[in-house]
């Protein structure tokens, strides 16, 4: 063992020139903005922290100054890497895809802090490009209707063929979820129809619209959280 060791601290290191270390933390951040810049249009849910979006932009600079003072010693690399096991990082990551631009901030850092400039920007420019596509094009999202349409009418089918007038003007599609008996007001007949509205934003004018139905009654929508789908 203290034989290995003596080899380990014979490793010579040679520190990068000023211009190769600036180019590398310059690099870093340039590649970081996009990545912060994506990560902030594509998110989705309630867990959008400012902090962590500036973290993912010092993230790559942190991490190829490490590289940069590791460079080709292995007894540096055992030094750093003893460090920094005493860091504890206490902030919950509750967003599984946040973890995933963690992971590629941390990739760019390598990767300009060993001066692969190739790989850094042909990997970040591919990965993020992949991120915005699946963001485009919904990819995994298993949610099939905007909402619910609850209504009460009076006179059990006296008013269906105006209502699906308005649902077809409103909707895309939508299917009768159920059909009881009202017994909050006696008489009437409370409705549940499952929607796809054309347009999201659209579902105020389709309760103002039925709400012109004659004698109809705790109107309302119930919009699906585009948050459960993340």
């Amino acid at each position: 063992m203290p034989e290995l060791l003596r080899n380990l601290g014979d490793w010579s290191f040679s520190t990068p020139g000023l211009p190769t270390l600036l180019f590398s933390l310059l690099l870093a951040f340039v590649l970081s903005k996009p990545l912060a810049f994506v990560y902030v249009r594509t998110h989705q849910g309630t867990s959008y922290s400012r902090s962590f979006v500036q973290s993912l932009v010092l993230l790559p600079m942190i991490i190829a100054i490490v590289m940069l003072a590791v460079g080709d010693s292995m007894a540096r690399a055992f030094g750093l890497f003893g460090a920094l096991a005493l860091i504890r990082f206490r902030t919950p990551i509750k967003d599984s895809r946040d973890t995933v631009f963690l992971f590629l901030a941390v990739a760019i850092g390598i990767t300009t802090g060993v001066q692969n400039t190739t790989l850094a920007v042909v990997g970040t420019a591919v990965t993020l490009a992949c991120a915005w596509y699946l963001f485009g094009v919904r990819f995994g999202e298993r949610i099939a209707n905007d909402g619910v349409l609850r209504v009460s009418l009076p006179q059990p089918g006296a008013h269906d063929a105006d209502l699906q007038a308005m649902l077809r003007h409103h909707c895309r599609e939508f299917s009768l979820v159920s059909l009881t008996e009202s017994h909050q007001h006696p008489g009437h007949v409370d409705y549940a129809w499952q929607l796809r509205l054309r347009d999201p934003s659209s579902h105020p004018a389709l309760v103002a619209d039925v709400r012109t139905l004659p004698g109809a009654t705790e109107v309302s929508v119930l919009v699906q959280s585009q948050h459960e789908e993340i």
